[in-house]
């Protein structure tokens, strides 16, 4: 049974779909304007673990995440631009170079996301193509009256709305103070919110009703939401600072359109920091997702980081969080490779063994791995709790390493428990993202470390210990251990 921890309800509840075996999932998208941060690496990391735990539970997820291509930021990044080239900035000019920002670093997006191993959504509608409903949307609130037409904007009326709060959990005067807000004479009360914004010159703008203009940020998210998934779904996610006010305007302006709940639980992921501090390229910490795998090259890396945190909980990145990633990640490829050299130190394999073995052993076996699956599942379904999952995952390594150890257990046993044991772990590290692939070196560097390995084993063999050091520590210094075992030296890169 999954519990999830509803902002709307601030409470676990226990997690009802709308239908049976199909979800519908909306998530709140980039604003493509800059070059994607680890931030944002870890929010979109959250709701694809979310997504793949779902489906690994049995459910269907319809997974839909929205693309801004048009907004503020992205405007001042053309204009910034066109005036360092020294453009003339005309309308058609600007809206072509919009166009090109948005699609410039939504190519960055995607490619950093797939590098990081993260799935793309199910659908992933831009704001740009969805004016016209975005336009028939407001019609309705202004029909219904909720909205009302100043100099050309089209702005929500919160008066109108009485759960206006209930997702933030705030009153009027607690908004007013959370927000910093322009004043505006055209509002009829100070947290009313754009829908429609009126064109400043020059600026790209699409023709309505109210005249030309641009539709605010908080009504894409209600208007492809909706049109995708229906009136009512799911799930809705973002980051913490969206709950206010994008999220809470959200629901007033989708609830006040269609008299129907929006979204039934609201999953909101806690922020990152950088050394304590909030990440910005004035304190020279931002780190963006290419700085991170151009250094460390290891996407699994990060992703350990992100697992060691609580989605809810704030995660202060540090140079110390990574060292410790990769002490966690190499606990993990030690047993693995452990699990596989056993298998090949006999001729048959696991397959083969079926029919030869005891049946006691394989159901020990499967006992194995279904209770390790069992407690993965089980801190999985405590909203989402990966810090608790993944240190099921090094329960479940010390379990295989024991049994490694277990002098007293015969060779078949171990090849079919230590093989469940890796089988098990594999299958929730997906669920992770994690691709736990062993670090390969180019054919010449893995012949001259096999040639030092060998080396290394003959001056053990004459008792040449000080020559045997000076090669394990050359080896060492090249990434490479090496373990000696009955077999015979063994080595991996680190």
């Amino acid at each position: 049974m999954l519990f999830i921890y509803n902002t709307l309800t601030r409470r676990k509840e226990i997690f009802k779909p709308i239908k049976e075996d199909n979800i519908k999932m909306y998530v709140c998208g980039p604003t493509v304007y800059d070059v994607p941060h680890i931030g944002h690496a870890r929010s979109a990391y959250i709701f694809d673990i979310i997504r793949r735990y779902l489906e690994y539970s049995g459910y269907k997820v319809c997974f839909v995440r929205n693309v801004t291509d048009i907004d503020d930021k992205i405007i001042n990044k053309a204009v910034s631009e066109l005036e360092k080239i020294g453009e003339v900035i005309s309308q058609n000019r600007l809206r072509e170079r919009v166009q090109e920002v948005a699609q410039r670093y939504l190519y960055m997006y995607h490619q950093e996301m797939d590098l990081l191993g993260i799935r793309p959504p199910t659908v992933e509608p831009k704001a740009t193509e969805n004016i016209e409903k975005m336009i028939d949307f407001i019609k309705v609130l202004i029909e219904k009256g909720h909205a009302y037409v100043a100099d050309g904007n089209v702005y929500f009326s919160v008066e109108s709305f009485s759960g206006y709060g209930k997702l933030s959990n705030q009153n009027k005067d607690e908004m007013m103070e959370a927000v910093r807000i322009d004043p505006d004479k055209n509002k009829r009360h100070t947290l009313d919110f754009a829908l429609w914004k009126k064109s400043k010159p020059s600026e790209p703008s699409w023709a309505s009703p109210w005249g030309e203009g641009r539709p605010g940020w908080h009504i894409e998210c209600s208007v492809m939401s909706t049109n995708i998934l229906g009136t009512r779904f799911d799930i809705h996610g973002g980051g913490l600072d969206l709950i206010f006010p994008h999220h809470e305007n959200e629901i007033a302006q989708s609830e006040a359109a269609t008299g129907e709940t929006f979204a039934n639980y609201w999953i909101h992921n806690g922020l990152l920091s950088v050394n304590s501090e909030k990440m910005s390229k004035s304190l020279n910490n931002y780190i963006t997702i290419d700085d991170f795998l151009k250094k460390y090259k290891d996407a699994d890396l990060l992703k350990i980081i992100f697992l060691n945190s609580h989605y809810r909980s704030p995660l202060d990145y540090t140079e110390e969080k990574i060292e410790e990633a990769k002490h966690s990640k190499e606990r993990i490829m030690i047993f693995l490779e452990k699990a596989d050299r056993i298998n090949k130190e006999r001729a048959i394999t696991v397959k083969k063994c079926d029919g030869l073995c005891d049946v006691d052993v394989i159901t020990k076996a499967q006992d194995v791995a279904d209770s390790i699956q069992s407690r993965f599942s089980e801190k999985m379904n405590d909203d989402f709790n990966a810090p608790a999952a993944f240190a099921a995952i090094f329960e479940a390594v010390k379990l295989g390493n024991d049994c490694l150890l277990d002098e007293a257990l015969p060779l078949e046993e171990k090849i079919y428990v230590t093989s469940a044991v890796k089988n098990s772990i594999l299958k929730c590290a997906n669920i992770f993202g994690l691709s736990l692939k062993p670090v390969k070196l180019d054919k010449d560097l893995a012949n001259g470390v096999e040639n030092l390995v060998a080396e290394r084993e003959k001056a053990r063999k004459r008792k040449d210990f000080a020559a045997a050091d000076k090669i394990r520590k050359e080896l060492m210094d090249m990434g490479i251990v090496v373990e000696d075992t009955p077999k015979g030296p063994v080595w991996r890169k680190i």
